[in-house]
């Protein structure tokens, strides 16, 4: 099935955050699905899971959020069942994630059952976020990031990107295919790519970028998200690769947190 991606992919990472919703699909052949997207993380009350469902192209960007959900983690035989805190979402603040364990949801919507699992990878440390002036426009930055990969084990990387504390469209996964124990300096990209010159950056912004260690799933699942938005070769874009079974878009991913804070000079 093609897909258009609106490539809006806002997920909720502590409850300090704004309430953002983490991916906007809709689809060409009008046939409707369910978008589930769950995390857990190494802080404290960070598991949802949110639901939703496709629109019809031509519809609002709303939340379309579906109700009456029997959601359910479980981690070494005990289960916990998320409450819904308000349409479509569902959250429970007994799961603490753990780096090593593995996490296992199961989710029914009028008795169709979709489940996923995802291992919480080890924390690597978020070393430094630095911006050079040379680094900064209007429309475009380019900070670094740093962080030295361990390399006993293979390790997958999303950053996620926020100004002013909004979320942005914009992120980067990586792998460490060529930077297995190696430093890694690398950019990030925040850019204003609308013709909305409100959001161009200026003097005394604030950019955050929170470095997730994720699973091989939830990394393939962003890296093929990222070219599902299309291609310059005008291919029409498909679906991403979820690792959650039963037919939905979405995904699942048990992640450590960091997040480092500069403000533009």
């Amino acid at each position: 099935m093609k897909t258009i991606l609106r490539f809006i992919l806002l997920l909720i990472i502590s409850v300090q955050w704004s309430c953002e919703k983490a991916i906007d699909l809709k689809l060409k052949d009008n046939v409707l699905k369910y978008v589930i997207e769950g995390t857990i993380t190494n802080e404290p009350g960070s598991c949802k899971v949110y639901i939703s469902e496709t629109k019809e192209f031509g519809d609002d960007n709303q939340f379309n959020g579906i109700s009456g959900a029997i959601v359910k983690i479980e981690n070494k035989g005990t289960t916990i069942v998320l409450t819904e805190k308000e349409k479509g979402i569902y959250e429970s603040a007994a799961v603490n994630g753990i780096p090593g364990e593995t996490y296992n949801l199961t989710v029914n919507i009028k008795d169709l059952v979709f489940k996923a699992s995802s291992t919480m990878p080890q924390l690597v440390p978020f070393l430094d976020f630095t911006l050079k002036p040379a680094d900064f426009d209007t429309t475009r930055v380019t900070p670094m990031v740093k962080f030295k990969d361990p390399g006993e084990t293979k390790n997958f990387y999303w950053f996620q990107q926020f100004v002013n504390d909004r979320i942005q469209k914009q992120y980067k996964v990586m792998n460490d295919d060529f930077t297995t124990g190696q430093e890694v300096n690398d950019y990030i990209v925040f850019e204003n790519d609308t013709k909305n010159k409100a959001l161009n950056f200026k003097k005394g912004d604030k950019l955050t970028a929170e470095m997730h260690c994720v699973d091989a799933g939830v990394y393939t699942y962003l890296f093929s998200l990222f070219n599902a938005n299309g291609s310059d070769n005008g291919a029409a874009p498909s679906n991403p690769v979820s690792n959650i079974s039963g037919g939905v878009l979405g995904f699942f991913s048990a992640h450590t947190v960091q997040r480092k804070t500069i403000t533009i000079p």
